[in-house]
C-alpha cells in the first residue's frame, strides 16, 4: 500500500499548505482582535502548532497517495495510447481510408447549418 509513494514532494506540498494555513490565521488575528482568531495567549499559539503539526502530517500522506494515483493513472493513459497508436498505425497503411481522421468532413455545406435555427 505504501510502495512508489513520493513523500519529498507530497511533504513540500504539504508544507505549503500548512504555511498559508498559519499565515491566514495570524493574519486574522491581527485583523480581527477581538475575534475567535485572537492569539493573545501563549496556550492559543501552542494549540494552534499542534493543530497545523497534525494536519500537516494527515496532508502529506493524502497528496502522497494522490500523486501516486495520478502517476498510475497518466502511466496508464501513456501505455494505452501508445498500444492505440501502435494499432491504428497499422491500420491506416493497410486500408488508406482514413486520412480525414479527426478533420472535418468535405462532404457537408456550412451554409446549410448556419440557416437553421
Amino acid at each position: 500500500m505504501f510502495e512508489d509513494l513520493k513523500w519529498k514532494s507530497a511533504a513540500r506540498r504539504s508544507a505549503i499548505v500548512i504555511a498559508i494555513y498559519l499565515g491566514l490565521l495570524y493574519l486574522l488575528s491581527v485583523a480581527f482582535p477581538g475575534s475567535s482568531f485572537n492569539l493573545d495567549t501563549q496556550g492559543q499559539i501552542v494549540s494552534l502548532l499542534v493543530n497545523a503539526v497534525i494536519f500537516f502530517f494527515i496532508f502529506t500522506f493524502v497528496y502522497a497517495l494522490v500523486e501516486r494515483s495520478r502517476n498510475r493513472r497518466v502511466a496508464e493513459a501513456r501505455k494505452q495510447n501508445k498500444s492505440g497508436k501502435q494499432a491504428t498505425g497499422e491500420g491506416d497503411q493497410e486500408d488508406g481510408a482514413s486520412s480525414l481522421k479527426g478533420r472535418p468532413n468535405p462532404n457537408t455545406s456550412r451554409k446549410k447549418t448556419r440557416r437553421r435555427r
